[in-house]
């Protein structure tokens, strides 16, 4: 009984967040498809409590059709307590920035990790920070690096004799940015929730070490962060990837 307890409790917070996510669309004018597909190498050691991550991706927008950026990046998670575990990411960006090509940026993050499993059912919380910046002088006028705070709130369930196991995950991102402002015309200081995104995917392990990882996602832009002449945007990406483990 206690276990169905948490079940339905989790379910019923991954419910609500979806729920916020769709509440927090204004009237939407701006939207694209983009398909974001990658491949990415995980080794574990000391018994599982340390893992190392290197991954290659590449995202294109404009329906498809456009490559708007790929980046490399290697992280590094530690299992510090039960359940809990501390990562550590760096990535190196090729944005196009639909102007002069694409340009060089880097971002670092620092995450905390929870997993709590209940029979098959695997919650799993993750807390982001995250700093990215264009890489150039430092001296730079025009240099803004953009901080966030991001939480992600994400259930997978495993069913018995099926190998496509479902997943579900909300995501809220909280900005710092310092940016242009397109009305204004001045650059402005913008603290506060940038944008949600809404999940649903699967997982099919094709062999021993390789994993193949599908998903749809819509991501939601807040009115005060839109990024298109201060129109909120809806994005709707397809995912593919695959995962290598040994």
């Amino acid at each position: 009984m206690r276990n169905n307890y948490f079940t339905k409790t989790a379910f019923s917070i991954l419910f609500s967040i979806s729920l916020f996510t769709l509440k927090a669309q204004d009237t939407i004018t701006v939207s694209d498809l983009e398909t974001w597909t990658g491949l990415s190498i995980e080794k574990k050691l000391l018994n599982k409590k340390l893992s190392l991550n290197l991954t290659q991706e590449f995202r294109f927008d404009k329906n498809s059709s456009d490559l708007n950026m790929f980046f490399t990046e290697g992280s590094i998670d530690y299992k510090i307590i039960n359940n809990m575990r501390l990562g550590l990411g760096y990535r190196f960006i090729r944005d196009n920035n639909d102007e002069g090509g694409f340009i060089n940026e880097q971002r670092f993050n620092l995450d905390l990790k929870y997993n709590y499993k209940i029979n098959r059912l695997k919650l799993s919380s993750r807390l982001r920070f995250q700093n990215k910046s264009e890489i150039r002088p430092s001296n730079a006028e025009d240099d803004y690096p953009i901080k966030k705070y991001r939480f992600r709130l994400k259930g997978n369930y495993n069913i018995k004799n099926w190998k496509f196991d479902p997943y579900l995950s909300s995501e809220i991102f909280l900005a710092k940015e310092t940016c242009a402002d397109y009305y204004i015309d001045e650059v402005i200081k913008k603290p506060g929730f940038q944008k949600v995104r809404f999940t649903i995917g699967t997982s099919y392990k094709t062999k021993k070490f390789v994993r193949l990882n599908m998903f749809y996602r819509i991501e939601q832009e807040f009115k005060n962060y839109s990024n298109v002449y201060n129109i909120p945007a809806t994005y709707h990406i397809l995912g593919l990837n695959f995962k290598i483990s040994f």
